[in-house]
């Protein structure tokens, strides 16, 4: 990559380009080699900065670390998110997002932030980095590196105005995945054959895509020659997945549950069979729980499944830990959605079920298709709605209700992401 004789870099790169890596040997380069410490007659290791936007995404940048300095770690603490070298040398970790002091009071050579894009908006812009993170290295004239992949076209955010906007000092690098020579080409095409054209765009190509004009996930793709289906007459199983609400309130989500029939005899696809959302108190939600069962159960003999109902999938946060924890104590059929899944945000899980939705792999029955029921003041198929309004880098996607939406990309992901969980 040329142009790193730059002070401010900003690497636009695709998935599985490599960023991490170069994080991590660019920490490792300067934290080992020797600066001159301003004001002071001392040469030692660099101090480097690292600013993720959350908490688990330093995690693997911390043990990379810890791997390959090895014999040269003085300390290192995960809780004080610090490490310090025999030679001086030391390396923070920050997460910025909740924090505008991230990085203040310090001094470092380098600062490296990663996934840039998904930092809160537009604070790390306005707030974060010009008062915080930027005078980290007045002194020292130290470098940063900020890397990401694009994540929509927001003037807010702070990745897309480092890379458009001249006046904020960044000089951009774009890297494609391809630019990977460890990417196999026909991976990368049967990538590019699979996914959503304007995902494959934005994920590997690593262009900003304008996502505020078509939603995401095409209506058309849950139909058959623009109608609905009918419910399989046999089936592999059948499973339901559960987005638990804590207050109730028309400015707060629902509680909803989608129904599924996997099919994987033949050509694997799944079918939206029936659907529900409700606004009642979390101390209700026991006793909402039967129906639910009662209803997999009806729809596991309707379909005919072989394995039948294997349970609800319920994410393991807030109310739903409380109702799985209940669940096992009660020999309830319920399991916990991976926290790894839990834990990425919802674009990132647009992202990951678009592909299958792209592809037709799940379909809508006439049932679900044409149930209407009253939520938050008005009568619709919520369900369709939620889905068919979706839009990726959505500035007021905190304001919508988005619990049914939830409960289908989880599902588009256990079914075919992770046929493990099933």
């Amino acid at each position: 990559m040329t142009g790193l004789q730059h002070r401010n870099n900003a690497v636009r790169c695709g998935r599985r380009w490599g960023k991490t890596a170069m994080l991590v040997n660019a920490a490792v380069t300067y934290s080992t080699a020797n600066f001159k410490r301003p004001g002071l007659d001392l040469m030692a290791g660099a101090r480097v900065g690292i600013f993720t936007a959350e908490y688990r995404q330093y995690q693997e940048i911390f043990d990379k670390l810890v791997e390959y300095l090895g014999p040269l770690i003085k300390t290192q603490s995960r809780s004080e998110k610090r490490i310090l070298l025999r030679n001086g040398g030391k390396i923070d970790f920050w997460v910025t997002n909740d924090n505008k002091l991230a990085g203040r009071g310090r001094e470092y050579e380098l600062v490296l932030i990663d996934e840039a894009a998904f930092t809160k908006s537009p604070e790390m812009l306005r707030e974060i980095w010009p008062k915080s993170i930027k005078p980290t290295l007045l002194t020292t004239k130290g470098r940063a590196m900020v890397f990401s992949t694009p994540d929509g076209v927001d003037e807010d955010n702070f990745f897309w105005a480092i890379c458009n906007d001249k006046s904020l000092g960044f000089f951009e690098h774009h890297a494609p995945t391809s630019s990977n020579p460890f990417v196999p080409p026909e991976e990368l095409e049967n990538e590019r054959l699979l996914c959503e054209p304007r995902v494959f765009r934005q994920e590997f190509l690593a262009e900003f895509v304008d996502w505020s004009t078509d939603a995401l996930f095409d209506i058309e793709k849950l139909l058959v020659e623009s109608l609905p289906v009918d419910y399989p007459p046999h089936c592999s199983a059948v499973f339901a997945v559960m987005d638990t609400a804590v207050k109730g309130g028309t400015e707060h989500d629902g509680t909803a549950v989608v129904y599924f029939a996997l099919e994987s005899m033949g050509t694997q696809k799944l079918t939206i069979l029936d659907w529900d959302v409700v606004q009642i108190d979390g101390a209700l939600l026991e006793e909402f729980m039967p129906s639910v069962f009662s209803r997999l159960e009806a729809l596991s003999a309707e379909c005919r499944a072989i394995s039948g109902a294997v349970g609800v999938f319920i994410e393991d946060a807030s109310m739903g830990s409380i109702l799985l924890q209940k669940g096992t104590a009660a020999g309830w059929p319920v399991q916990a959605i991976e926290s790894t899944l839990t834990s990425k945000g919802k674009d990132e899980r647009g992202v990951m079920s678009s592909g299958y939705h792209y592809r037709g792999l799940a379909k809508m029955s006439r049932y679900a298709y044409e149930k209407t029921l009253p939520f938050k003041g008005a009568v619709a198929n919520h369900l369709f709605k939620q889905i068919s309004r979706f839009h990726l880098a959505d500035k007021n996607a905190h304001k919508r209700a988005d619990d049914l939406l939830d409960c289908y990309m989880y599902g588009l992901i256990l079914a075919f992401g992770n046929g493990d969980a099933l």
